[in-house]
């Protein structure tokens, strides 16, 4: 008779892969915009459980950026959509958000999402700046606590390119750039503000396609140097 050895008789038991911390990262920004339609639809505060969100997605956004930054010895960008002239894709208007890594090939993407439903990116100071984005009439002044304009200082003019990003026409980006140490040369403000979409028609050309409502709803983030995102939840903090 022959006789097999004990350990032969033993199913090999295959470690599982491991989540690396890219994935984690991506699964906590599904986990905040999740957290929106829960908060969101208890009904109140609506506006502000959104921007809370919201806030969580561009933190967890940056933060993914820097990682695959370091984890591939190249640089990464978060790229944000900034074309008001869009006739394809107007609901991309400071909603759309990408983060892409720098390749041999060229800069490729690795997610994109939109901000929630009403939360919109305050862009920096751009020249032009389309006419009505900014409410007319708020209680409270379109400023920061050091009387500046409430702008994304984050996002800078050297920064617009155009490109074409999961669509087929060129469109106006900006990015904010982490290089392979994480680092950024693009310290600064990112600012969310709750807005609405004009309807198709209503507006002219040279006019925003959405109004941001109140400065007094904002929320957001700085910048380090470092790249790391510090969490603002006031107009009055930036």
């Amino acid at each position: 008779m022959k006789f097999v050895k004990p350990d032969l008789l033993l199913t090999p038991c295959r470690r599982g892969r491991a989540f690396t911390l890219l994935e984690l990262l991506v699964v906590m920004g599904l986990l905040a915009t999740l957290s929106f339609f829960l908060i969101g639809g208890l009904g109140g505060g609506r506006k502000a459980a959104s921007l809370q969100s919201a806030q969580a997605m561009m933190a967890n956004l940056i933060s993914v950026a820097r990682t695959k930054a370091m984890a591939s010895g190249q640089s990464s960008r978060v790229m944000i959509h900034v074309d008001a002239a869009s006739v394809t894709e107007p609901a991309r208007y400071l909603r759309y958000v990408v983060v892409q890594v720098e390749t041999p090939d060229g800069w490729q993407t690795v997610t994109d999402t939109f901000l929630p439903e009403g939360v919109y990116v305050v862009p920096g100071n751009f020249s032009p700046m389309p006419t009505g984005l900014f409410a007319s009439s708020p209680t409270v002044p379109w400023t920061k606590a050091d009387g500046s304009d409430l702008r994304s200082t984050a996002l800078r003019t050297n920064q617009l390119t155009i490109e074409t990003i999961g669509g087929v026409i060129a469109e106006q980006w900006v990015s904010v750039i982490l290089s392979s140490n994480a680092g950024t040369l693009q310290s600064g403000d990112l600012i969310l503000a709750a807005g609405h979409r004009r309807p198709p028609g209503s507006y002219a050309t040279g006019e925003a396609p959405v109004e941001l409502e109140n400065p007094a709803n904002v929320r957001g983030l700085t910048l380090s140097s470092y790249g790391v995102p510090v969490l603002i939840d006031a107009r009055t903090s930036f």
